[in-house]
């Protein structure tokens, strides 16, 4: 049986932090999608989805599966799935990701470390078979 691939869920966020709100706390835990319009200072581990509007800016890293950005980010970005950056994204702060969209005109100012998920898809034959990617950790 082949394992699903885990997709983005940004249309239906459990929380939004609206335009004209700021969330000050040390770190946000959530295993649901997030998104932000508003200010957010702190740090972020989510498990699923996390959108960043166009009025939206977090200042702290951030750790989750999956990251649309359309806003600013001053802080380090860790995604195990995908990064899209729209053309208005700007990110000040090293970024590892496993893949990335970049949009024309959006900015990035630090590091990108792209890796191979840890578990990889190989076909041989007409058989799936996957297998551990040993140099990811």
């Amino acid at each position: 049986m082949i394992k699903q691939k885990k997709k983005a869920t940004y249309d239906k966020p459990s929380t939004i932090i609206g335009k004209d709100t700021t969330l000050e706390t040390s770190i946000m835990k959530s295993k649901n999608t997030v998104q932000i319009n508003g200010k957010f200072y702190g740090d972020m581990e989510i498990e699923s989805s996390v959108a960043i509007g166009e009025t939206g800016y977090i200042k702290g890293n951030v750790a989750a599966d999956f990251l649309l950005v359309a806003g600013k980010i001053d802080g380090n970005v860790n995604i195990a799935g995908q990064l899209h950056l729209t053309k208005s994204a700007m990110i000040t702060g090293d970024i590892k990701t496993a893949s990335i969209i970049i949009d024309e005109g959006a900015h990035i100012q630090g590091n990108c470390n792209m890796s191979a998920p840890k578990n990889i898809n190989q076909i041989e034959g007409n058989k799936v078979k996957q297998i551990d990617n040993k140099n990811n950790k």
